[in-house]
């Protein structure tokens, strides 16, 4: 019987070596549970989940440099929404969720090429233990954190160098790019929603009397408690609320940790007797972006939620309080709003009232 040749990828591995100790297949050429491939390649990219998402566009990349190849992806999986987020990816054929069993994996495989695209730890010390032909990114070094080609350099001094951030005006996709080597022409964030996504959106719809005739508005406020200066205020909010809600059916967007806030604004509109569509903070990421995908336009705060609705294509009002809106891609269909205040809160962790007030609910209607 003629050895397993190891420029093979398996669709079903349990099944095609059953098969191949069944002795029914003397080559691949012959196995219909594997086919050739050209290079298989390696993405590191493990974290934040909106760094994930707005990291897919070089997929499309790599399949036109790379054709035949297979491409595995390595991310972090915090309560199953990292690997919910590649699931789908038509491009990707392997996500390997970061544990140890599979950094014990990519020790013992071997790629063709790596993309290595943290540029901290746990990531760049990931690099340095796979087996790679060509490597492009970041790696450990004695420390610190390494580039393996000049192209990536930018990104790094970028993510390091406040002043350097400052003084960029490449977005993330550009930066990105440039690290993997890879021609930018403004490549789509590609998510795929499940049918059950889909199934679940329909359900919500239906639950909350929205018709195909209304006009649907998503608002997200929030920012997570770890950029609490990327979030809008309570009362601008319920002041856009007031002057659209006879134009949209609007859905109030947020997440586990907008819990509190999303019960503030209800019972701020319930005192002026004005009732809205709030979603279950509770729902899972791919449940949120169902969601999303029912809205005719969005408006939201520099977080996930713009990433989610930038990959659905919907035109989207952002606004930016604290980080730079020229890093984010607009795809065309973006308008952005920078507070004034922005220098002085450039990337600050810190609660500000005035911050979070420098941006008007006109200024917002007259974006939209």
């Amino acid at each position: 019987m003629e050895k397993w040749n190891e420029k093979c990828r398996f669709f079903n591995e349990k099944y095609a070596c059953e098969t191949l100790a069944s002795e029914n297949y003397l080559s691949c050429k012959e196995c219909k549970f594997s086919s050739e491939y050209s290079h298989k390649i390696l993405i590191i990219k493990l974290g934040a989940l909106g760094d994930v998402l707005r990291t897919t566009p070089i997929l499309e990349a790599i399949k036109e440099k790379y054709p035949d190849s297979i491409i595995y992806w390595m991310v972090e999986d915090s309560y199953g929404e990292g690997l919910n987020l590649l699931k789908n990816n038509p491009y990707i054929d392997k996500v390997l969720v970061y544990n140890m069993e599979n950094v014990l994996r990519i020790q013992q495989e071997k790629f063709d090429i790596l993309f290595s695209l943290e540029t901290d730890t746990p990531g760049t010390l990931l690099a340095n233990i796979v087996q790679a032909d060509e490597k492009y990114g970041y790696y450990f070094n004695n420390g610190a954190s390494s580039c393996y080609n000049r192209e990536a350099e930018e990104y790094l001094e970028t993510a390091f160098l406040t002043h350097v951030k400052l003084k960029n005006r490449k977005t993330y996709q550009e930066l990105i790019f440039n690290s993997c080597n890879l021609p930018y022409k403004k490549q789509e964030i590609i998510f795929e929603l499940s049918e059950e996504d889909k199934k679940f959106a329909e359900e919500f719809k239906k639950s909350n009397n929205l018709s195909a005739k209304d006009k649907i508005l998503g608002i997200n406020f929030g920012s997570g408690k770890r950029w609490p200066s990327k979030s809008w205020s309570n009362e601008k909010l319920v002041e856009l609320i007031i002057l659209l809600k006879d134009k949209y059916k609007i859905i109030l967007l947020g997440g586990v940790e907008e819990t509190e806030r999303l019960k503030e604004i209800e019972t701020m509109l319930k005192s002026k007797k004005i009732s809205i569509i709030i979603n279950n903070p509770k729902n899972t990421l791919c449940q949120f972006a169902s969601i999303i995908n029912l809205c005719d336009a969005i408006i939201t705060t520099d977080s996930m939620a713009l990433h989610l609705a930038s990959s659905l294509k919907k035109n989207i009002v952002a606004l930016f309080f604290s980080t730079p809106d020229w890093e984010i891609e607009s795809y065309g269909r973006m308008k952005k709003l920078s507070s004034p205040l922005f220098k002085q809160h450039f990337f600050s962790n810190l609660k500000s009232e005035e911050l979070s007030n420098s941006i008007s609910a006109r200024e917002v209607i007259e974006k939209l």
